[in-house]
């Protein structure tokens, strides 16, 4: 169990208390992974019994209870999961781990089909709802599904919106690297853009992790940038804009600081 809070102070509003149906978009550039993002977000989303800023009745029904989480994970396995959450104390009893990686989710026969169908059984196991819980879904490297299996954009996106009816909130992680972004020029370049870019104009908030622009630094891990997505709406619980530097440690601890300090 951590001495510390495992999620930093700057860190916390941005990965807690999201609104009812709001979709938060993280992504990456090679060398600045999320899966230490992935995992506040899954901390905080089983400790943290609050809800969002949305004035739903499902949200004032259900304000008092625990939240509960389905992670699908395409880039690491169950194992790496359940070892890193360990150290921060995460409680996996409220986390239905969907280990896409190890059972090859996506690449049989069945198509973006069965990848519905497995996270919505997740989403409805007894070990993930209840009729006193909310789920927070959480989407670990979606893009996989684009660059080893050549799902088109649309099919992707339309399951991203069904499976967002099942759920309180969701969260997903992409990589956004320059080359697919900006200029593509191949199939994978233009479908990953256009993946990328449909879901910023949806997402509530965007939160981007990349390395340093001037290198390496022993003592900073690299930056991270929050920004309003295209589906935020004004009101309660506004996105603040923001851009700060970050450490991970090689325990799994994470600092989270502003700019000279």
């Amino acid at each position: 169990m951590p001495s510390q809070d495992p999620i930093p102070a700057l860190l916390s509003p941005n990965v807690s208390g999201h609104p009812y149906s709001s979709l938060t978009l993280i992504t990456s550039t090679l060398g600045a992974t999320t899966n230490w993002l992935l995992l506040r977000f899954v901390c905080a989303a089983t400790k943290d019994k609050r809800h969002g800023a949305g004035h739903d009745i499902l949200s004032n029904q259900v304000s008092s209870h625990k939240q509960r989480v389905v992670l699908v994970s395409w880039l690491r396995d169950g194992v790496w999961w359940r070892e890193s959450g360990r150290k921060l104390g995460l409680d996996f009893q409220n986390v239905h781990l969907v280990d896409g990686l190890s059972c090859g989710l996506g690449l049989g026969a069945g198509g973006i089909a069965d990848v519905e169908k497995a996270i919505i059984e997740a989403m409805k196991s007894k070990e993930t709802l209840s009729d006193e819980g909310k789920v927070i879904l959480v989407l670990d490297g979606l893009d996989f599904l684009l660059a080893a299996t050549g799902y088109e954009v649309l099919g992707v996106l339309d399951m991203v919106g069904e499976l967002r009816e099942h759920v309180y909130s969701t969260v997903i992680a992409t990589a956004a690297d320059l080359p697919l972004s900006q200029s593509p020029t191949t199939p994978l370049e233009i479908s990953h853009t256009a993946f990328v870019m449909s879901l910023a104009h949806q997402a509530r908030s965007i939160m981007s992790v990349r390395g340093l622009d001037t290198g390496v630094a022993k003592d900073i891990s690299g930056v991270l940038r929050v920004s309003k997505g295209g589906g935020e709406s004004a009101g309660e619980g506004d996105v603040e804009e923001s851009e700060c530097l970050y450490y991970v440690g090689s325990d799994g601890g994470v600092k989270v600081f502003e700019r000279g300090a």
